[in-house]
């Protein structure tokens, strides 16, 4: 007979709480399995993000962790009460033992639940503590109900899916709370944050959302590569074209308004004038302050003296995202997880040597750039067509 432990919740997102508890639950009542079942539509709260990207979430927290898994038992986008979740189970792996997980926070409320004295016969249940609940009352009224509990090991679980939201919204990963791959997918899709998708779909062309798209889950790798804020990288890689449909004479009145210290060459180009704009646009109408997002749209285009990881994480995404294909792209992509520094000076070469090809003038900023990034980089390192 197997025995299974199911652990269900909204996971909204899975934490490393949660992953302590799957673990304690294994090991201590030799369960074959632990099975997290995220709720499609939970009874009691609205979830912040949808079911498949919960469950997503957890398939990556928990691939490598022998014992643990996700099923899709609960969802559906319909009312769910464990009792149901249990019949399901038990209809799906006929001869199973089941073990329902549960904090001691929800020990009071379950003889209230749907169809109680049957859930009894349906599973017995491992109760995980929580920090100011009492497990031992409790489970005296559970058991004399007819219930059969077990209560787990370790210390109270204080973590929580709250305390990461709270810090996803300031753009922190949550280190300690979320492991890197959650943090990763939440930032790569923009999850836990205001509706800024959305804003910048209705702001941008068809086409240059997908690019949009493109250099945010680029930018996210290489932040991860670096060790920067990936919550940043993928705010900054959605918001850094948000002018660019915008026509130059619209640029130029937003720029004039905002008092940018732009010079006439910037001013006559939307190719230069729109990551400026887009950074006040990003501050004004995003309520974007964080100065390192706001220079990182700004300069995406043409790059600028001292530019920081994450400013060379954004800048290096756009010139790379899987979309782009122009010669030179594939050097830039290799070179990006050596040093960013030498793909951004690649990518920079590469623009100055086909703006110069059209009779025209690079940038002042290109030329800082390029002038930076050589001296960072002790260059000549590579010989290569675009570094010289």
């Amino acid at each position: 007979m197997r025995r299974i432990g199911i652990f269900s919740g909204s996971f909204d997102p899975i934490h490393f709480g949660h992953l302590q508890v799957a673990r304690a639950a294994l090991a201590s009542l030799s369960l074959d399995q632990v099975l997290f079942a995220p709720i499609g539509k939970p009874l009691a709260r609205v979830a912040h993000a949808s079911p498949q990207d919960r469950a997503e979430m957890i398939r990556l927290m928990v691939q490598e962790e022998p014992g643990l898994d996700v099923s899709q038992v609960d969802l559906a986008m319909a009312p769910r009460y464990a009792v149901d979740t249990l019949t399901d189970l038990h209809r799906q792996q006929p001869g199973a033992d089941f073990t329902y997980i549960v904090g001691a926070d929800k020990l009071p409320d379950i003889p209230r639940w749907k169809d109680a004295s049957r859930l009894f016969t349906l599973c017995q249940f491992a109760v995980y503590p929580r920090a100011g609940y009492d497990v031992d009352s409790a489970a005296q009224a559970l058991r004399a109900l007819g219930a059969t509990l077990h209560t787990l090991p370790g210390e109270p679980v204080n973590l929580s899916s709250g305390r990461a939201r709270a810090q996803l919204r300031l753009l922190s990963d949550a280190p300690g709370i979320l492991s890197p791959d959650v943090a990763a997918y939440i930032a790569g899709k923009g999850l836990y944050q205001p509706g800024y998708e959305h804003m910048v779909r209705q702001a941008v062309s068809g086409p240059r959302f997908e690019h949009v798209l493109g250099v945010r889950d680029t930018a996210v790798k290489l932040a991860r590569h670096y060790g920067q804020s990936m919550q940043k990288a993928g705010l900054a890689a959605l918001l850094h074209d948000c002018a660019k449909n915008m026509e130059l004479g619209r640029l130029q009145t937003i720029a004039r308004q905002a008092q940018l210290q732009v010079d006439e060459q910037t001013m006559n180009s939307n190719a230069l004038l729109h990551g400026l704009v887009g950074a006040h646009i990003a501050r004004m109408r995003y309520h974007v302050n964080d100065a390192h997002i706001l220079n990182a749209i700004a300069y995406h285009t043409t790059g600028r003296a001292g530019m920081n990881l994450l400013e060379l994480c954004i800048f290096v995404a756009d010139a790379m995202e899987p979309g782009r294909d122009y010669p030179g792209v594939d050097l830039i992509r290799r070179q990006a997880y050596a040093d960013i520094r030498l793909a951004a000076l690649t990518s920079l070469m590469g623009t100055r040597k086909h703006v110069r090809a059209k009779g025209m003038a690079d940038s002042a900023l290109t030329r800082q750039a390029i002038k930076d990034l050589k001296k960072r980089l002790r260059v000549p390192i590579y010989q290569d067509p675009y570094c010289n």
